[in-house]
């Protein structure tokens, strides 16, 4: 299992949410690049970076994602906002290596398979839920259960999958096992987990799940785990 350190920009600067609230976020670092930098050096094999300010509609922080995927030599997804086949392009065009969609795949599977034409394996859908249904709009608004959208997304090709809990998100309160289980037994596509992370212990129960990977975030942050400790869990 990876381990994907997670760089959330919000007006330049390096945040996390409490369960996606834009009104609970707690500010880390001031340079979204020395972060990524870090990271890099402490064994990161792919950062994950997302414009908050896109997703919610409210700006937008291209030119630090931009000064993030040139200043490493590791892949960088990137999300945030990415609700056109041209924003897609301008991620990629920045130096992304994967494109992570969000409300505009969740609204339509022609969509992603018209992403998945263009890009293939460089696409990878998120799915954010909470009670049993994706969220949309930065998490604003309910959009259609998961049950009913994960057979519409396999149909459109998704590659790979991003996971998130909401109901856990930046809570370290622990993953959603369950949701991962039975998105796991939904897709034989790869899934990347997000949500709740705090020990090693969570990181060994994600890795015997079969998700592919997990985005870990506030607790890099807050020095609750290492990136180097991380890694070190999960390889052993």
């Amino acid at each position: 299992m990876i381990v994907i350190p997670a760089i959330d920009v919000r007006e330049g600067r390096v945040v996390r949410l409490l369960r996606g609230d834009p009104g609970a976020a707690t500010p880390y670092d001031e340079d979204p690049v020395a972060a990524a930098r870090r990271f890099e050096r402490e064994g990161a094999e792919i950062l994950h970076v997302v414009d908050l300010d896109a997703a919610l509609g409210s700006g937008s922080n291209r030119r630090a994602i931009e000064a993030v995927c040139s200043s490493v030599d590791v892949p960088v997804q990137v999300g945030g906002g990415l609700r056109s086949l041209q924003a897609i392009d301008d991620a990629v065009g920045a130096g992304a290596t994967r494109a992570v969609l969000g409300s505009a795949a969740v609204w339509s599977a022609g969509f992603v398979q018209d992403a998945v034409d263009r890009w293939g394996e460089r696409i990878v859908v998120a799915v954010d839920v909470r009670d049993d249904h994706a969220l949309v709009r930065g998490w604003k608004e309910q959009g259609p259960p998961i049950d009913r959208l994960l057979p519409k997304l396999e149909d459109a090709g998704a590659p790979r999958y991003l996971v998130t809990s909401a109901a856990v998100d930046g809570t370290m309160e622990g993953p959603d096992l369950e949701l991962y289980r039975r998105i796991l037994e939904a897709t034989a596509r790869p899934v990347i987990a997000s949500g709740g992370v705090r020990s090693v212990a969570h990181l060994r129960e994600l890795a015997e799940t079969g998700v592919e990977a997990v985005v870990v975030g506030r607790a890099l942050y807050e020095g609750e785990r290492s990136l180097a400790d991380a890694l070190q869990a999960v390889a052993s």
